[in-house]
């Protein structure tokens, strides 16, 4: 497995709008380490748990660990190297380690132990959430405040929650329509009922919360009401 870390997303917006048509901690803080991350329900992510999960270390820097594969394995990825790390199991948890390198994590800390030492890793749950959509095959995700609400799209599979997660509808959108002179890409779902479409803007966008910038600005439509953010492509 190939993956470049961190994610550039800003030049993953651009690269996805363009091919849609648009321009030192201790080892006793970490004892014997449970199982994997709790898969909790993500902020704004609605029914999706995540399985995904982003890290800032101290001397390794950027690090994903990925439970999704198995439940007696995961894949972590080091900006140097991808490794798949099989699971012990331990009186009082588990841990991942191939015998050179072993990870294991608490709450929202992890611990990285190699032949050179440790580790200390703290989450990023917001790159957690980018990570995680990544994986599952996500193209371009949006969000949007008050009420809260996410937009996924990949390849023609379009999935819209608002309500911070409370309603969810997914739609099959019959392609997408791009409009040169506005810089907008279309999608239109097949049905009508309910009628929803979602468009991507090819203007930079702050979100109005958090004043994070992003390249595209993102607008869903749901029977009548129009709900405005910010979004960025993931591939």
């Amino acid at each position: 497995m190939n993956r470049s870390i961190p994610l550039f997303l800003g030049w993953a917006a651009t690269g996805y709008l363009m091919l849609q048509g648009l321009t030192g901690c201790e080892s006793e803080t970490l004892p014997e380490a449970p199982p994997p991350p709790q898969l909790e329900q993500a902020e704004s992510l609605g029914a999706q748990k995540l399985k995904t999960f982003a890290y800032n270390c101290l001397i390794n820097g950027y690090v994903v660990a990925d439970f999704r594969q198995s439940d007696d394995s995961m894949w972590l990825f080091l900006p140097r190297e991808t490794l798949l790390l099989p699971r012990e199991r331990t009186a009082s948890g588990a841990r991942y380690s191939n015998g050179d390198i072993s990870f294991w994590s608490k709450g929202t800390e992890a611990l990285l132990e190699d032949t050179e030492g440790q580790d200390h890793c703290v989450e990023d749950r917001r790159a957690s959430i980018l990570e995680d959509a990544k994986l599952r095959g996500v193209d371009y995700r949006a969000t949007g405040n008050e009420p809260g609400w996410v937009l996924e799209i990949t390849g023609n599979a379009v999935m819209f929650s608002t309500n911070y997660g409370q309603d969810t509808y997914n739609f099959v959108s019959a392609g997408h329509a791009f409009d040169q002179d506005s810089r907008i890409a279309s999608y239109n779902s097949v049905s009508t009922e309910p009628a929803i479409s979602a468009r991507i803007i090819g203007k930079t966008c702050s979100d109005d919360m958090s004043g994070e910038r992003f390249e595209t600005q993102a607008e869903v439509e749901l029977n009548g009401s129009i709900y405005r953010g910010c979004g960025q492509g993931l591939h």
